[in-house]
């Protein structure tokens, strides 16, 4: 019987969409919630100059996580909670105004703007 052992760049890209998926889905949670569009999401697939299986989240006042997979693999689990932090340093709340929709949006974020928006 022949064993399959699973080829190295599988197991890699496959923790690169891991990575995106858990920056990108903090990311759409908290632009959905509080409707913010001062902070960019782009991935190394469809961005030249980054590193290979990264992602970056850049500001507009040019602050910028860049997050890639050889420093998060194998602890993929601390991205969202590494993302989160730096959008609520690095993101202005204030002004900002949720899109009309049945999304009912996330808790975390949905106090943070209502904290920048006492109104």
């Amino acid at each position: 019987m022949n064993e399959y052992s699973v080829p190295e760049w599988l197991t890699t890209y496959q923790g690169f969409k891991a990575l995106c998926s858990a920056v990108s889905g903090e990311y759409i949670r908290f632009y959905l919630t509080t409707g913010c569009d001062s902070v960019t999401y782009t991935h190394s697939q469809n961005t030249s100059g980054l590193p290979r299986y990264s992602c970056l989240l850049t500001a507009e006042d040019g602050a910028s996580l860049l997050l890639e997979l050889g420093e998060w693999n194998g602890r993929l689990d601390e991205v969202p909670a590494a993302v989160r932090a730096w959008l609520a340093a690095n993101a202005s709340l204030r002004g900002c105004r949720p899109n009309k929709s049945r999304y009912v949006g996330d808790r975390y974020w949905h106090r943070q703007w209502q904290l920048a928006n006492p109104w």
